[in-house]
């Protein structure tokens, strides 16, 4: 995992921080999860998109004390 930096929302248009320019060239599909974007290398077909939502739910449940805490 590599942290990029902190997106921001302006006008309807998210912008990426700097050191996301060192990917560029490549297509990203947007998820939307809970509130919290996701962006996930594309294509992405029904599997991929079903096992990321399948995970993506087992992780909040499994840690959902701690979200809840953090959400606070």
């Amino acid at each position: 995992m590599k942290y990029l930096g902190i997106a921001r929302k302006k006008k309807g248009q998210v912008i990426m921080p700097d050191t996301f320019k060192e990917v560029e060239g490549k297509l990203y599909e947007v998820i939307e999860v809970g509130g919290s974007l996701l962006l996930i290398p594309s294509p992405l077909n029904r599997e991929r998109l079903a096992r990321i939502e399948r995970l993506a739910q087992l992780s909040i449940k499994e840690h959902r004390k701690t979200l809840e805490g953090l959400a606070r």
